[in-house]
């Protein structure tokens, strides 16, 4: 039924998927801003559970926002050091939003607040909140009123922290995506033009990767609306949406083009095409999906957004080169035919000598072809996986040439540290399980308490 309606409304079918396209272009025009800053962590773990119980009951947690103040000359502990960073200390812990702050400079603060060479020292600070209004309300105006506004030539000031780095890391996203855009669709275009050798065919195929890509942004601003989003979803919208519309189209152009070279008239072509190699397109865009939709088992929001966007790719992809692509083609009949004919097989060429080996031989070639994979995916053995941190950005950004900073000068990242919450315990109990705990390997230092209400 779908073949017949392609053939004979090729024109309204057309027209429909134009307006569906104004529409989709209209909602993916504000997907940008709709998608989230989603943090790397699991709603109701239990690190998450202990850092609410943290802010609730001490008025404190585990640092979001850091400021790196290295002194030009000299040390931190000099007088214009000294008082600089007593200043950006108080003026960050009496800022909008922030819930504590404290820092080298602070009393009874730890020496590793400093780094081995007292050159460098850092302010930290605790801001509650999700990570739209971290990153998005509170750290552009931490930068611009109190980092950007010290002006001294005994000091330079940095900013970081992780909401800051992955503020970084989803503006890098948002310039490479525009970039990648500039990039590859030009490449693309040329790729196709040479495949097919007729420039409205290879515009049309990269059409189809388009349509996808603005049909997911489109669906991920409607699903932004109902649940978090992240803003890396709009990079596999671009990547996937171009390359699977790309693949998809080149399986039905291609048929198309063989039926029309068996000698059938173009409504029976494109109608042949959709049956064929339609087909073959449904399954593969499904197995996709299913693949896909595996992530939701995850409880992490930015591995469902990944899903989201894929899934969206394969539904658009696949409407795009099924319906609306077999409608152009339609339209444009002969016009996508091959400009030479195509030639006949040459029995004596080498590679119909190797597909006719591997036929022949298909456990031995099969078993070949398993062990190069083997060899290429071996250094994959090798991997160490761990979380995404500023050394995902480029050395040229500031923030993470602070951190390079940090992890070279300081004895322990006091950013990272790891906090431990337990309920109902005597001083007697927390200075026990705080000397268990420094005597684990790797432990630099323990710092204990008791909060008000326990006492």
């Amino acid at each position: 039924m779908l073949a017949r309606l392609v053939t004979r409304f090729p024109r309204r079918v057309i027209t429909a998927s134009a307006v569906l396209l104004l529409v989709l272009g209209a909602l993916a025009a504000g997907a940008m801003e709709s998608l989230s800053l989603n943090r790397y962590e699991a709603p109701g773990s239990e690190s998450v559970a202990a850092r609410e119980d943290l802010g609730a009951r001490f008025g404190t947690s585990s640092p979001n926002v850091a400021i790196l103040i290295s002194a030009r000359q000299g040390t931190v502990n000099d007088a214009e050091s000294t008082r600089i960073g007593e200043q950006v200390t108080d003026e960050l812990s009496n800022y909008p939003g922030v819930g504590d702050a404290w820092s080298y400079w602070s009393e009874l603060a730890p020496d590793s607040l400093a780094s081995d060479d007292l050159r460098h020292a850092l302010v930290l600070a605790w801001v509650p909140g999700d990570a739209d209004h971290v990153r998005g309300d509170v750290l552009p105006g931490i930068e611009s009123d109190i980092v950007e506004a010290i002006d001294s030539p005994a000091v330079h000031v940095q900013l970081g922290g992780g909401d800051q780095v992955f503020r970084a890391v989803a503006e890098q996203a948002r310039t490479d995506f525009v970039r990648a855009e500039l990039i590859i669709l030009p490449l693309v275009l040329v790729l196709l033009w040479a495949v097919y050798r007729r420039f409205r065919l290879a515009l049309l195929t990269l059409g189809v990767g388009l349509f996808s890509v603005v049909g997911t942004l489109a669906i991920l601003r409607a699903v932004s609306a109902f649940t978090d989003v992240s803003t890396f979803a709009s990079n596999i919208a671009l990547v996937m949406g171009i390359g699977l519309g790309v693949d998809y189209g080149l399986f039905m152009s291609y048929r198309f083009r063989e039926e029309l070279t068996a000698g059938r008239g173009v409504a029976e072509a494109v109608q042949v095409a959709v049956r064929t190699a339609g087909r073959t397109i449904a399954f593969s865009g499904v197995t996709v999906a299913a693949s896909l939709a595996v992530l939701f088992v995850f409880p992490f929001p930015f591995l469902s957004s990944f899903a989201y966007a894929g899934i969206a790719v394969v539904a658009t992809a696949i409407l795009g080169s099924v319906v609306v692509l077999p409608a152009a083609l339609r339209i444009l009949g002969t016009g996508a035919a091959r400009r030479t004919p195509e030639r006949p097989v040459d029995e004596r060429s080498r590679w119909y000598r190797v597909a006719a080996h591997v036929m022949r031989r298909p456990l031995i070639a099969g078993a070949a072809g398993l062990a190069v994979l083997l060899l290429l995916g071996a250094p994959a053995l090798g991997t160490n996986f761990g979380a995404p941190d500023d050394r995902l950005l480029p050395s040229s950004q500031p923030v993470r040439s602070m951190y390079d900073t940090v992890r070279a000068e300081f004895a322990a990242e006091d950013a990272d540290a790891l906090y431990v919450v337990a309920d109902g315990i005597t001083d007697r109990e927390v200075a026990e399980q705080a000397m268990t705990l420094s005597r684990i390997d790797g432990v630099q230092r323990v710092d204990c308490c008791r909060s008000v209400r326990e006492r």
